[in-house]
């Protein structure tokens, strides 16, 4: 059952519906992080107008979700060789049992 919240961010309101009490969880810190990575802009560049904070927020947010694909790349490909290595081990057990 959908739970209806309410989240700031920037400054501005939004009504948002959430499926479940972790995804609650998870739009209200993801809110919250924003909403610090904002404040930090506006302080580093206080000139720079709302517009300009929220491209550099969503282009660090951007670059943080390309770091993780390629870790979980990464990781997926160390899988793969973990696992035939397992495979060739099991396969020369099998092979010396004989």
């Amino acid at each position: 059952m959908d739970q209806k919240i309410r989240i700031r961010i920037a400054g501005r309101e939004y009504d948002l519906k959430s499926g479940s009490p972790e995804q609650e969880e998870q739009i209200r810190k993801s809110a919250a992080m924003l909403n610090s990575m904002i404040d930090t802009y506006q302080s580093r560049y206080p000139k720079k107008d709302m517009i300009d904070i929220l491209s550099f927020v969503a282009l660090n947010q951007g670059i943080s979700n390309v770091n993780l694909i390629q870790q979980i790349e990464s990781i997926k490909t160390e899988s793969k060789e973990l696992q035939k290595g397992i495979d060739g081990y099991l396969e020369n057990i099998l092979t010396v049992s004989r």
